[in-house]
């Protein structure tokens, strides 16, 4: 059996034996075509042990907890998280599951990038809530899930936890049978602190939800002491059959949701272009007038230098000969420091608001 072993599996490089299709009649001895026409209608045959066993054997390698949970390091891998020693039950459930599902023609895949889909919490916990696992389980990165008639169905299986007095062994923590028998005596009170966890009860909890909402339709099937998730199947894949319709209500709704989106977000650009175009031309219009009033304060300044230089050389007139050439060298070194850009030559690069907006 030869897997990928990247974040992604590869279901086609996956070489599984092909699980034996049970056919829901009794098979008589005569040959009846529809029947095979029947095993023929799915295109995806054993999809479903082809994901179950790349993940198994990527769970394999992988860590375990001090509670005996497997902890990848890979996320995209089918929703299952179970124990060391409930793989091989959990093992059990999902092939005979996945088969019956196929049979129906569904599809058991990975969701993909683009699905967009939500995965949903479950809880671990057989009874009551579990707030605290140490250390922290695994969490798939994508939903697993079913498909049929265009509709998916999320799916999660987990191994439930059961509170009970533990010991520790070897970094493991193991049910304490010797605590548990003396916690149904009559001493109870007496035996003072010991120590309790939630450990793996080699139950199992199966979780069919929407992908869409993420409050939306779910239903939990949960393995009893009397009965086990395998016998639910039947029920499991009426559940899947009479939840096709409520989910397909939930996607033409997100549809319309995503539509009245898509028209929101449209109005707002219309809108927002609109504020834009308006402050623009206000800020043409100011730009356009501070840059005027600059222009006439240059005007103005230009017209008093001009008036200074003229003045100056009338007052040369008035002095010394010797002395109004050096007057006049100095005059012609201030004017050439003062040259530079005048008002009107300002004027011919200033634009106009209409000008700026284009």
């Amino acid at each position: 059996m030869k897997t990928n072993l990247h974040d992604s599996i590869d279901v086609q490089e996956v070489v599984t034996p092909q699980l034996p299709v049970v056919n829901e009649q009794q098979a008589s001895g005569s040959y009846k075509p529809t029947l095979k026409r029947r095993a023929k209608s799915s295109s995806h045959p054993a999809q479903g042990a082809k994901l179950f066993f790349a993940s198994k054997e990527i769970l394999l390698k992988s860590s375990v907890t001090e509670l005996g949970y497997y902890k990848p390091t890979k996320r995209k891998l089918l929703d299952v998280n179970v124990s060391d020693t409930g793989l091989s039950d959990a093992e059990a459930f999902l092939l005979q599951f996945f088969a019956a599902a196929e049979r129906r023609v569904f599809l058991v895949r990975l969701a993909e990038h683009g699905d967009c889909f939500r995965r949903r919490d479950i809880t671990f916990s057989e009874h009551g809530i579990c707030n605290y696992l140490y250390p922290a389980l695994w969490r798939p990165s994508c939903p697993s899930i079913i498909s049929a008639e265009g509709v998916s169905v999320g799916f999660a299986l987990v191994e439930m936890t059961e509170e009970v007095p533990v010991k520790e062994v070897k970094g493991r923590y193991l049910r304490d049978e010797r605590m548990i028998n003396w916690t149904r005596g009559k001493n109870l009170a007496q035996l003072g602190y010991y120590s309790r966890r939630h450990i793996p009860s080699g139950r199992f909890r199966l979780q069919l939800y929407s992908p869409y909402e993420s409050e939306g339709w779910h239903q939990i099937f949960s393995q009893t002491k009397t009965c086990s998730l395998i016998n639910q199947i039947p029920k499991i894949i009426k559940a899947v059959q009479a939840a096709l319709p409520v989910l397909k209500k939930e996607v033409q709704a997100q549809k319309e949701r995503a539509e009245a989106n898509r028209l929101r977000m449209e109005q707002q650009i219309v809108e927002y272009k609109k504020r834009e175009a308006i402050r623009k031309q206000e800020e043409a219009y100011k730009s356009s007038v501070n840059e005027l009033q600059v222009i006439m304060a240059k005007w103005a300044e230009d017209i008093r230098i001009e008036q200074f230089f003229r003045d100056a050389e009338k007052d040369i007139e008035g002095y010394e000969a010797a002395l109004q050439d050096q007057l006049r060298e100095r005059l012609r070194a201030a004017r050439e420091f003062m040259q530079g850009e005048t008002a009107l030559q300002r004027l011919l690069k200033w634009r106009t608001p209409e000008e700026r907006l284009k």
